[in-house]
C-alpha cells in the first residue's frame, strides 16, 4: 500500500508541475534532447535571477530521466554563470538531484529488491559489501566523469548503504566530475578560444578510463595467477 501512495504522490507532482508550465517542459527537453548548449544557455539567461532555481530543477529532471548527459547542461550554466559559479550550481544540482532519487528509490524499491537479493548468494555479497564499504565504492563511482550518475544512484538507494554515507560520497564525490563536465560544455562551444584546456580535459579523461582499465586487468591477471598457483 505505501509503494502505491508512494507512486501516487511522484505521479501526481509529476503531473501539476507538467500542468503548472507545460511549455517550459516540452521546450526544455526539446534543446536538451539535441544537445544545443547555447540555445539551453539562452533559455536559462530569459529566467533572469530565476534562472538558476530553474537550472537546479532541470537537473534534477534530468536524475530522474537518466537518458540524457549532464554535460549539456553544466556546460550552459558555465556559460550564463561563468566557470565558478557553474561549477557550484550544477554541483549543488546534482547533488539535490542524487539525493532526492535516492530516496524515492530507496523508499519505493529497497523491499521489492529485497526478495530477489535473498535468492542470490553474489547479490547477497554485494548487499553486506554496501553496508559496510559504501560509502569508499560510491565514492569510486562518483569521481568517474562520464560515469552514469542516475544508475549508480539506482543501484546505491537498493544496496545497504547508509543515507549518511550516501550524501557524503556523492557530496564529495560529484565535485571533480562536475569541474571537468562544466569546462568541457563551456570549452566545446568556445573551442577556438580554448584549444589547449579542451585538449588537456579529453585527453585527461582518456587517461582516467585506460588506467582503469589497465588496473582491472592486471588485477584479474593477478587473480588468474593466484588461481592456477593453488591449483599446482
Amino acid at each position: 500500500m505505501k509503494k502505491l501512495w508512494g507512486w501516487g504522490a511522484i505521479i501526481l507532482l509529476c503531473g501539476l508541475a507538467y500542468l503548472w508550465q507545460p511549455e517550459f517542459f516540452q521546450h526544455a527537453y526539446s534543446i536538451i534532447r539535441n544537445g544545443d548548449i547555447v540555445a539551453l544557455a539562452d533559455y536559462l539567461r530569459s529566467f533572469g535571477t530565476w534562472g538558476i532555481i530553474v537550472t537546479i530543477i532541470l537537473f534534477i529532471m534530468m536524475t530522474f530521466t537518466i537518458v540524457f548527459p549532464f554535460m549539456i547542461l553544466s556546460g550552459a550554466a558555465g556559460i550564463v554563470y561563468g566557470l565558478f559559479w557553474g561549477v557550484i550550481i550544477s554541483w549543488l544540482g546534482e547533488v539535490v538531484g542524487a539525493i532526492c532519487m535516492f530516496i524515492f528509490a530507496r523508499y519505493l524499491f529497497r523491499q521489492l529488491f529485497e526478495c530477489w537479493i535473498s535468492k542470490s548468494e553474489y547479490l547477497k555479497q554485494v548487499d553486506e559489501y554496501s553496508a559496510t564499504n559504501g560509502f569508499k565504492a560510491l565514492l569510486i563511482a562518483r569521481l568517474l566523469p562520464l560515469a552514469p550518475s542516475g544508475i549508480i544512484t539506482a543501484v546505491a538507494a537498493i544496496s545497504k548503504i547508509s543515507v549518511k554515507d550516501f550524501i557524503l560520497a556523492t557530496f564529495i564525490g560529484k565535485l571533480p566530475p562536475v569541474i571537468i563536465k562544466v569546462l568541457l560544455g563551456h570549452d566545446i562551444v568556445f573551442a577556438s578560444e580554448n584549444k589547449l584546456r579542451l585538449s588537456v580535459i579529453i585527453f585527461s579523461v582518456i587517461i582516467i578510463y585506460l588506467s582503469l582499465w589497465w588496473h582491472k586487468k592486471r588485477k584479474k591477471t593477478i587473480k588468474s595467477t593466484e588461481v592456477k598457483s593453488n591449483d599446482e
